[in-house]
This record gives structure tokens, C-alpha cells and sequence, in this order.
């Protein structure tokens, strides 16, 4: 009966020290944009950030975060280390992009590999749907669809929902306006993407696509140009965007 007793003791002690299969111990900390979940099966998520231009923790991994974790639903940890990428990338279900600092080939790997086999849903958000790096072709082409190399000024302009009934644009308006940078993205020839939402510059009159996803055989890949700064992060359509795009990656 003593070891019985032993045995459960020492099982319950390994089951609680960790959790879930991580690289390292992990500790909630929403200034760092991490949010561990209790649930031993939840979804794992992590959001790449990092280089210039965007405060990248503060809301891709704080504000945005904060979301994905869907009130400790979900495990989102927040990194702009490339070199814990390359060892978090592999063990998580769900990557979301934001960064424009190359990665290194580690981290390149981990992602292709989580991908080809069917493991890594794709989250492709504003930075990382630019065209970065000219050393890793691929990565436009086959995940993110396409790429942007220049965007018009920082203002306001117009989003139209082009396909309301797609479960990503479900409660979206169908149009709404927002502050931001309107990408001049342009699909990749060889990329087969399913276009939801458009913006318009208010004085240009130009269209691109701004909310897509990415036909790929094996995983869901959602591409979204939008979110510069907090006018837009803190914007309910946006959020709701996010929200939408998480639960449609999340659902086999």
C-alpha cells in the first residue's frame, strides 16, 4: 500500500512539474508575452518577432498573445531569439510569424519539416509576409503565397470582405477602415491562395490582398498584412480576425 502510495506521489510530482512538452520551464508572463495554460493537451503556439520597425513584443506577443491564449486555453510563448526558435518551433501546433530578422537555418528547417509532415499550422501576420529574404525563396513561394516589397504611407484605408461565408471573416464587418500600412502584396505565380479580404487606399483607389489563405497540402496557412501599431491591434474587426484565424487552424 506504502508504494503505491509512493508511486502515485512521484507521478503526480513529475505530471505537475511539467505540464506540457516544452523545450525549457516556461512561467506565464504577460509582459513577455507568454501564457502558459494548466491543460496538459492545449494548444501550443508560438509567435516569432524581432528586427525593425514594429514593436514586435509589444503587440504581436503581448496584445496579440494575450488572444491567441484565449484566457489559458492555450499555450502562446513569445520569442525573438533565433536560436530558441529553432528548438521551440518543432514541439508547438501552431506558428504565428511576425518577424523580419532572418532565422537562421535551424529555425528554417524546423518550420519546413513541421510543415511537410502535416504538424505546424501557420499563422503568417504583417512583417513576415514581406519579401525578407531573397536567400530563402521558398518561404514566399510555398508558405506565405506571395510577398510585399513596399507599402503606402501609414493612414487610414478601406478593408472589403471578398468572402463572407469563409469561417476566418465571421463577424467581421464587411467593410471597415483602419490605420495602418497597406501592403502592396502580390501573389506568387506559383502559389495557389484563396483571397478574403481586400484594402483599398482612400487615395490611391489601389487594391490588395490584405486576409488570405494558402492552399497547401498538408496544413493551414493564413496570411494577414494587417497590424502595424496599436490602431489596429486594438481595432475589434482585427481581433476578431485573429481570433477566427486561430480557431480555423486549430479545427482538423
Amino acid at each position: 500500500m506504502k508504494k503505491s502510495l509512493l508511486t502515485l506521489s512521484i507521478l503526480a510530482l513529475i505530471f505537475s512539474c511539467k505540464v506540457q512538452d516544452l523545450p525549457k520551464e516556461y512561467t506565464s508572463d504577460a509582459a513577455a508575452g507568454i501564457f502558459i495554460s494548466d491543460t496538459r493537451k492545449a494548444t501550443k503556439i508560438a509567435i516569432t518577432g524581432g528586427s525593425g520597425s514594429h514593436d514586435f513584443l509589444k503587440f504581436f506577443g503581448i496584445a496579440d498573445g494575450r488572444i491567441l491564449s484565449d484566457k489559458g486555453a492555450n499555450t502562446v510563448i513569445y520569442t525573438q531569439d533565433v536560436a530558441e526558435m529553432g528548438v521551440l518551433i518543432p514541439v508547438v501546433d501552431i506558428l504565428m510569424l511576425t518577424n523580419n530578422q532572418a532565422l537562421d537555418a535551424k529555425a528554417q528547417k524546423a518550420i519546413f519539416d513541421g510543415v511537410n509532415a502535416g504538424k505546424l499550422n501557420l499563422l503568417i501576420n504583417h512583417p513576415s509576409t514581406w519579401y525578407n529574404w531573397k536567400d530563402w525563396p521558398e518561404y514566399n513561394q510555398q508558405l506565405v503565397g506571395g510577398g510585399s516589397e513596399s507599402h503606402e504611407n501609414l493612414q487610414e484605408f478601406e478593408v472589403s470582405v471578398v468572402k463572407p461565408d469563409h469561417p476566418l471573416m465571421k463577424g467581421v464587418p464587411a467593410t471597415f477602415r483602419i490605420v495602418d500600412e497597406l501592403y502592396r502584396w502580390k501573389q506568387d505565380p506559383m502559389a495557389t491562395i484563396e483571397v478574403l479580404a481586400l484594402g483599398r487606399g482612400l487615395e490611391s483607389g489601389a487594391e490588395f490582398p490584405v486576409v488570405w489563405t494558402v492552399k497547401h497540402p498538408k496544413v493551414k496557412i493564413v496570411g494577414n498584412t494587417l497590424g502595424h501599431d496599436e490602431r489596429a491591434h486594438d481595432l475589434a474587426a482585427y481581433q476578431t480576425i485573429l481570433k477566427n484565424s486561430l480557431a480555423w487552424v486549430k479545427k482538423k
